[in-house]
């Protein structure tokens, strides 16, 4: 079953919701994984660009194209010590036929040029040192003798001789970057090197990371409770939307009545271009989302627990619920928040890593929806993943890919072609 296959059947609504949260919160049937991130993405629109830095820039997207504002080098400057001539003064000039030239002035590194080179005459310069106007070829010493205030020249010079000049390597007005160009540390160093102080690009998203459950517990804190586990959700989702551009704020666990959720939701939202919760959405998550704006809960294939999205607050502030699981919201944050976070960011957007691979075992398949298995990818084989009890970090951990099941009334059979996504 392809990972982004559309079912040819139109969704039709659910039964109703219940009377606390029916005029915030809508319900939908199941949608495909294709058109629930499509559903997503139409929701969600990029950052609006304004001026950064460059120090703040690195890793971020140019958002106008960008040119040159002076001619590199500034100034043309000559390459080797010598005497700095006009080329068509010393046209046959020989052993036999020497040619003389006043020296009228002499230039260092780091001095101004002086004054233009009249025709007939040198100036004494050394490597590295600009050239006053008029002189279009540097001679060395071994065509040229010192004789009092004049040099004897020996020898012919071709023009640009030992010479750099001004603009050779860009030129004021030259287009240096296009729009959409990655600024890399490199970039921003062509940037720096022509003037600019700022560039046009869109900040990195900001993604608030939250759970919500009754038996979560922050790391490093004591289990109370046979049935308390660690917060692995936070630290997974945090992580990656961090490894994907984004500037996270994990913001822990929430308190799990209805009105602390929402105030604490809410006081989020301020630092927030995204929201990301991880929760399972019972009465207590819907009526919180109603008190923020209006959501959509929706099933996606594949899997077992439900989404919610919507735009929080009077910010409209983007806000996905993804499954409390830890592997489900795992897979639901490379599946739809991902997109989300590079669509923020202004970036292309990336698609899960697609392979056919074939069944090294049979996999059982539920026959009335699909599922997502995770499995061991080794290149030709996929192999499903021991599914015994609850999944969480560990087994993640352990996977490198996730098979997307269809519906079936029997297992699918070792040796059948299968779809499976690559897990990043």
């Amino acid at each position: 079953m392809p990972l982004f296959a559309r079912p040819k059947r139109n969704p039709e609504p659910e039964a109703a919701a219940s009377v606390h949260d029916s005029a915030r919160i809508a319900a939908v049937a199941e949608r495909s994984i294709a058109d629930y991130r499509d559903y997503l993405l139409g929701e969600v629109v990029p950052l609006r660009p304004f001026g950064i830095g460059l120090m703040d820039a690195a890793g971020l997207n140019l958002c106008e194209s960008l040119s040159a504002d002076l001619d590199l080098p500034i100034r043309s400057f000559a390459t080797a010590s010598g005497w700095g001539v006009r080329a068509a003064n010393i046209v046959g000039a020989s052993p036999d036929h020497p040619v003389a030239l006043p020296v009228l002035d002499e230039i260092g590194v780091g001095e101004l040029p002086g004054e233009p080179l009249p025709p007939g005459a040198a100036v004494k310069v050394a490597a590295g040192a600009p050239i006053p106007h008029g002189v279009d070829a540097v001679i060395r010493d071994d065509i040229a003798t010192v004789v009092g205030e004049t040099i004897r020249v020996t020898g012919e010079a071709r023009v640009q001789q030992n010479l750099v000049l001004a603009g050779s390597r860009i030129l004021d007005g030259d287009r240096i970057l296009d729009n959409g160009t990655e600024l890399s540390p490199r970039a921003l160093g062509l940037i720096a090197e022509v003037g600019h102080d700022k560039v046009l690009a869109r900040p990195k998203p900001r993604v608030v990371v939250v759970s919500i459950g009754d038996s979560l517990v922050e790391p490093g804190l004591p289990l109370t409770r046979i049935d308390q586990r660690y917060d692995a959700s936070t630290v997974m989702i945090a992580a990656a939307a961090r490894a994907d551009g984004a500037h996270t704020y994990p913001a822990g666990i929430l308190p799990t009545s209805s009105d602390q959720i929402a105030t604490s939701l809410g006081e989020q939202l301020v630092r927030a271009d995204l929201v990301l919760v991880n929760a399972e959405i019972g009465p207590a998550v819907r009526d919180a989302l109603a008190e923020l704006g209006r959501f959509e809960v929706c099933r996606v294939d594949g899997f077992g627990s439900a989404f919610a999205f919507g735009l929080a607050g009077a910010e409209q502030v983007p806000t996905l619920v993804l499954p409390g699981d830890p592997v489900a919201g795992f897979l639901g944050y490379q599946l739809f928040a991902r997109p989300l976070v590079e669509q923020l960011a202004g970036r292309s957007l990336s698609e899960p890593e697609q392979v056919s691979a074939r069944l090294a075992v049979d996999v059982a398949a539920d026959p009335q929806r699909a599922t997502i298995v995770l499995a061991d990818y080794t290149g030709e084989l996929v192999r499903p993943l021991p599914a015994s009890g609850e999944q969480g970090a560990i087994e993640l951990a352990a996977a490198n890919a996730a098979i997307l099941v269809g519906p079936a009334s029997a297992p699918i059979a070792a040796q059948s072609d299968v779809d499976c996504w690559l897990l990043s």
